[in-house]
């Protein structure tokens, strides 16, 4: 830590106590953490002061602190203010990947906590099984997916795990068109979508009959509003030909983890005008970035009092499953560039073993 940044933290710690002092709703900071992008401080409030008092002053804390944005949350530590770090880390996976790898079966790195611990999401497990990630434009969806795939593909040998990507933008998984691990080309077209996923559901029910489910097969689904809204699946040949895309989205999501198909899928607002609540419900882990509103908030986090409409956007992001507290993490980003070149060597060094 700097000096400059040590000084920076007692300023900020005696601002705080002085407004709370101000109002009379007095405390004291008594420690904290300086993550890569965010600064937390603990809060021990004097018995007669109450978390509804302090989360009122949340306003007057920002302007005192001289800072964008400022969030207010009780956790097992107690009150806790998150701000951002004046001296910001950038946070890769090239960077973090050596010192995480390998990472176990099914496992994609998502970034690193408030605290500087990586975050994993192992979609094996019945907590995680299916994800969506939620955000407004520039808070980092599509990074966000792109690390995840990649960690993926890097951490699981092609015939352990397989993807399968849905792209209506046809950006967001070019880093993955060289990769065994891919299954078939990203689908960019509604009809194309149809027919991934009718296909998927056939083998699904194969796998049911059978009792497998390997290899893995995690698909990953950028925007998935707009596919919603774009295609409803009529006319459109196969087994389910009059079932819309989010019909069979939702099979996929309520029956997919018994048969090894995991679901990662990404939009600016999963309200219930676009996606049901019954296919919102099965995806228990929600990646929630910045958001428009405290009610878009409640709606992507699946409850209240989130603050995601506080997030700093660019890959500010909260993990909320189950009933834990949820977790505040950077993604790890990396470009579409540095994906291909760390692609290629894994499968370099894969053939070179194999020789």
């Amino acid at each position: 830590m700097s000096r400059m940044l040590r000084q920076y933290l007692e300023t900020q710690a005696d601002q705080v106590e002085t407004v709370l002092v101000t109002h009379r709703t007095p405390g004291r900071i008594t420690g904290g953490t300086v993550g890569p992008r965010l600064i937390r401080f603990r809060l021990d409030p004097a018995p007669q002061t109450r978390l509804s008092a302090v989360r009122g002053l949340t306003e007057d804390l920002a302007v005192a602190l001289k800072v964008p944005s400022l969030r207010i949350d009780r956790t097992h530590e107690g009150i806790i203010l998150e701000f951002p770090n004046p001296e910001p880390r950038p946070v890769t996976l090239v960077s973090l990947w050596p010192e995480i790898a390998p990472l176990p079966s099914t496992t994609a790195l998502l970034g690193l906590t408030d605290t500087g611990a990586p975050l994993l999401a192992r979609l094996s497990a019945p907590e995680v099984a299916h994800v969506l990630v939620a955000g407004t434009t520039g808070s980092g969806k599509t990074a966000l997916l792109r690390t995840m795939a990649v960690s993926l593909a890097l951490s699981n040998r092609p015939e352990n795990l397989r993807l399968l990507c849905l792209d209506p933008k046809g950006r967001a998984f070019r880093a993955l068109e060289n990769t065994p691990h891919l299954t078939r080309p990203p689908a960019v077209t509604v009809p194309e979508a149809i027919e991934t996923l009718q296909s998927l559901l056939r083998l699904m029910e194969v796998r049911d009959q059978q009792g497998v489910n390997h290899p893995r097969i995690v698909v990953f689904i950028d925007e998935v509003a707009d596919l919603v809204l774009q295609g409803d699946g009529r006319n459109k040949p196969g087994r389910y030909p009059g079932a819309s895309i989010e019909t069979l989205l939702t099979r996929l999501a309520q029956r997919g983890r018994e048969a090894g198909i995991h679901l990662v899928a990404a939009t600016q607002r999963p309200s219930a005008a676009v996606l049901s609540g019954v296919l919102r419900a099965n995806f228990p882990l929600r990646l929630v970035g910045k958001v428009v509103s405290a009610e878009d908030a409640r709606v992507a986090a699946g409850r209240g009092q989130t603050d995601a409409h506080l997030l700093n956007g660019r890959g500010d992001f909260l993990a909320i499953g189950g009933s834990g507290a949820p977790i505040r993490f950077q993604v790890a980003y990396i470009s579409e560039q540095e994906a291909q070149q760390e692609l290629a060597q894994q499968q370099r060094a894969q053939t070179t073993s194999e020789r």
